[in-house]
């Protein structure tokens, strides 16, 4: 029986993980939030009764390690997938180019820290905290998500000067990514970064400003992919194609960085 981790399980795409894989009653399906019972009552809510929650905060490296031995106990052939979901952004700063943001120092310093602390350094340590029960499993595969904003490419390809942070922090993941996969080939384990495409995951109605932030993007990206809708996918989409996509993963798949749809196609 296939059993998953969701890490930053709580809302967005981390929720509508928990409500993709709970709808086959074969899977055990564990979550991981900072707020228990907030997200125990909104799984109530939709009458989802068979998904696990555990307390589980990235920063908070002991409640990672708390969170797994936990786990272990509703997982005694071990665990066949983590997905390590949760993510720090800072959705006014990512308006703003490298020189804007660097003209305020002490900004800069805090949103960066504070991002490679959940980003990179927490994904390490749910990973970390996790592995034991990823080599008892059998799927053994590691997925964190990450963005196809960390392309190197595609800034000068699209010309997107904004989301700086966020597109450096998770292009340290992907490096991160290929050392685990590097490391822990030798034992069968698959680690993949995977974007989700631009989802619609905020719960607040859009300003006008990030409506034209947002505008400028989409138009920059049409012109490499005129076939795009213009539009985000919804978190249940985007669950739908990176589900197939980690299904199809193998061991010559393993330290890549992928889209949603299994490629470098980021749209």
């Amino acid at each position: 029986m296939p059993s998953y981790a969701i890490v930053g399980a709580s809302r967005g795409l981390g929720f509508a993980w928990l409500q993709f894989l709970s709808q086959d009653p074969n899977n055990t399906v564990i979550g991981l939030v900072r707020d228990v019972e907030k997200t125990k009552q909104n799984l109530a809510a939709e009458n989802i009764t068979n998904v696990h929650v555990f307390h589980g905060d990235m920063v908070d490296r002991k409640s990672l390690e708390a969170a797994a031995a936990s786990a272990a106990e509703v997982l005694p052939n071990g665990l066949d997938v983590i997905i390590v979901n949760g993510v720090f952004a800072t959705p006014d700063l990512e308006k703003l180019t490298i020189s804007e943001l660097a003209a305020q120092p002490d900004l800069l310093q805090k949103d960066m820290h504070s991002s490679l602390d959940v980003n990179v350094l927490g994904s390490i340590s749910s990973i970390n905290a996790f592995l034991p029960l990823i080599l008892k499993g059998s799927a053994k595969k590691i997925v964190v998500i990450s963005t196809g904003l960390a392309d190197i490419d595609l800034p000068v390809t699209y010309n997107i000067d904004s989301a700086v942070t966020y597109s450096v922090v998770k292009a340290a993941l992907n490096m991160v990514v290929a050392k685990y996969a590097v490391e822990l080939k030798p034992q069968g384990v698959k680690v993949l970064a995977l974007s989700p495409g631009i989802v619609a995951t905020q719960m607040n109605q859009p300003s006008a400003e990030d409506l034209e932030y947002f505008g400028k993007m989409i138009a920059n990206f049409k012109k490499g992919y005129p076939d795009w809708r213009g539009t985000p996918l919804t978190p249940q989409e985007s669950v739908g194609h990176m589900i197939s996509v980690i299904n199809n993963l193998t061991i010559a798949d393993t330290g890549s960085f992928l889209s949603h749809w299994g490629n470098k196609k980021w749209l």
